[in-house]
């Protein structure tokens, strides 16, 4: 489905019956990505973000940037009539995920972040991973979406991936291959992590619950997870063992139970769920 919402024309799915979750994808991807995501007694609303998918591809770098993608996406919830709806994000979609839930807290019932980060902390740090994203940018723009999708594959972060059945893995790549090079140049440029606004002091603004998913073999997303708990208490770990950073396509089934569990928690048990989260429990 096509709406337009924020002046620009937003691509969507909506799937299943129950209560509302926004589910948001990661760089590169696009809704196809929770193909393998049914959850049973939730609606899913499955949107390609701003220059992915079907999603309109704006030549302008503005649209890309976090305040607008925010109101691109508020936009298209409200025109939903969607009330009290959790938030599922992946990586730059736990990003975007997390900005959301600080600007808009009164209307999230419970956020997921699935291998998300809350942006790079330090400015030195934010310098280096500004300047390696206008590189990659333009390595995109001057080789093309074949060598972008080589490029991306073979990144250490993915290497778990390689284990997937090939069926699979196709899919990831023809996802992959659908995408315009100037639109993932724009992403990086206007919403890379070196552009994203820090959001590590904010983390303890978090007043809805917290789930923060991970993959036993991602160690970099393994550190991250022990941050943002140590940063708010609400946050729950869930290590899921034996996957890398995408654990929604390595093991559907289980970030499937582990997700249903905690979207299905009564608000009576959260209290319980917070005092084992310091566990880091893995599945």
């Amino acid at each position: 489905m096509m709406i337009t919402a924020n002046g620009l024309n937003i691509h969507f799915e909506v799937r299943g019956t129950g209560k509302p979750v926004v589910c948001l994808h990661g760089f590169s991807e696009n809704l196809g990505t929770w193909d393998e995501i049914d959850l049973s007694g939730f609606r899913l609303i499955l949107v390609d973000l701003t220059g992915h998918g079907s999603t309109e591809k704006p030549s302008a770098l503005q649209p890309y940037g976090l305040p607008t993608l925010l109101e691109t996406l508020h936009d298209l919830i409200q025109q939903l009539e969607l009330v009290q709806y959790s938030v599922i994000g992946y990586s730059m979609g736990g990003r975007i995920a997390l900005a959301y839930a600080l600007q808009y807290p009164r209307e999230i019932a419970k956020l997921i972040m699935e291998s998300a980060s809350y942006g790079e902390y330090g400015e030195l740090s934010r310098e280096k991973r500004r300047r390696d994203d206008a590189v990659l940018a333009e390595d995109i723009r001057q080789n093309g979406i074949e060598w972008f999708e080589s490029y991306w594959s073979g990144l250490e972060l993915f290497k778990t991936q390689a284990r997937l059945p090939e069926k699979v893995r196709a899919k990831i790549r023809q996802r992959r291959l659908q995408n315009e090079p100037y639109a993932l140049a724009n992403t990086l440029l206007a919403s890379g992590q070196g552009t994203f606004p820090c959001l590590k002091d904010r983390v303890a603004e978090l007043t809805m619950p917290v789930l923060f998913v991970s993959g036993e073999l991602d160690p970099k997303y393994q550190k991250i997870s022990r941050e943002f708990s140590h940063l708010n208490a609400r946050i729950i770990r869930q290590t899921i063992s034996g996957v890398g950073h995408n654990t929604h396509l390595e093991d559907p089934q289980t970030f499937r139970a582990v997700v249903s569990e905690f979207l299905s928690v009564d608000a009576l048990d959260e209290n319980t769920e917070r005092r084992n989260k310091n566990s880091g429990k893995r599945i």
